[in-house]
């Protein structure tokens, strides 16, 4: 099972290649804009990812893949069916990683079942810093709708002097943590909530805004509460938890398709509201 994990997660060898940073000299090309930017990324064959400034420095694949393996292994994490998805840009500029462990699983309402992952983020196109975190991908939805109750996290900018050193452990608490989470949600499948309520949560956190006629987002916050009242019958604080995460996670973009960036917006909303008086007030019952 090791030998089988590790080739699993291993770095595919199309993004197993060298990156430098050279000044713009060195590649300029007429009609290209660099702005203030004196320096450039490149791959070993002088193919450009992004103009960057002196204080970038990228995190290799390589280095960002082998942490988080040796977290992965490091951890009594149960391997058996685990499955292992890579997208990328085709130049390799970025890339993204997520696992997912069918054997670590919880139950918080019945045929609710909500299972463990891991997700990697990094680039050498500046479009994603680099980024680790647990989820808990509910399975009640064939796009495997996310909880943004991540219990770890690590996101480092390329503008800083990165340090994976030490990830292993706050991992470890992470995994602890989503096994500990199954009575909290089940606590939640109990604990009864009126519309009102749910409205007035909306619109102080996940719809919010400065500015204009209404002081959050009308069209959002109608979305919401049609797909609060549609679906949730149970009318619980669960079901509200579901209507934010559902929110979040199935998103498109203006070319109608998986919106990356807004889903991780929208994730942090969701977060952001969990820490919100009036959730705590819902929580209480």
């Amino acid at each position: 099972m090791y030998n089988q994990a590790k080739e699993a997660l291993a770095l595919p060898e199309a993004l197993n290649f060298e990156v430098m940073t050279v000044p713009v000299s060195d590649v300029l090309r007429e009609g290209v804009s660099v702005g203030n930017n004196k320096y450039a990324t490149i791959d070993q064959y002088g193919n450009i990812f992004d103009f960057v400034s002196n204080r970038y420095k990228p995190l290799s694949y390589a280095d960002a893949v082998e942490a988080q393996n040796e977290s992965i292994f490091n951890s009594n994490l149960n391997l058996s069916d685990m499955v292992v998805k890579w997208t990328t840009t085709p130049n390799g500029g970025r890339m993204k990683r997520y696992v997912t462990f069918p054997q670590e699983i919880i139950e918080p309402v019945i045929n609710d079942v909500t299972q463990f992952g891991l997700e990697l983020f990094n680039s050498y196109d500046s479009s994603y810093a680099f980024e680790q975190t647990t989820k808990a991908f509910r399975l009640w939805c064939l796009n495997g709708c996310t909880t943004p109750m991540h219990t770890y996290n690590a996101r480092r900018k390329h503008t800083t002097n990165i340090s994976i050193e030490g990830e292993g452990a706050k991992l470890a608490l992470g995994i602890e943590a989503f096994r500990d989470s199954e009575s909290r949600y089940q606590k939640w499948s109990k604990t009864p909530v009126l519309t009102y309520e749910v409205e007035r949560l909306f619109k102080a956190t996940l719809t919010k805004k400065e500015g204009g006629k209404y002081p959050y987002t009308v069209k959002t916050f109608d979305e919401l509460i049609l797909d609060w009242k549609r679906t949730s019958s149970d009318r619980n604080v669960w079901s509200a938890y579901n209507v934010a995460t559902a929110w979040a996670t199935h998103v498109t973009s203006e070319r109608g398709g998986f919106s990356e960036n807004l889903s991780r917006q929208r994730n942090a909303k969701v977060a952001s509201m969990l820490n919100h008086d009036l959730w705590k007030e819902l929580e209480e019952g």
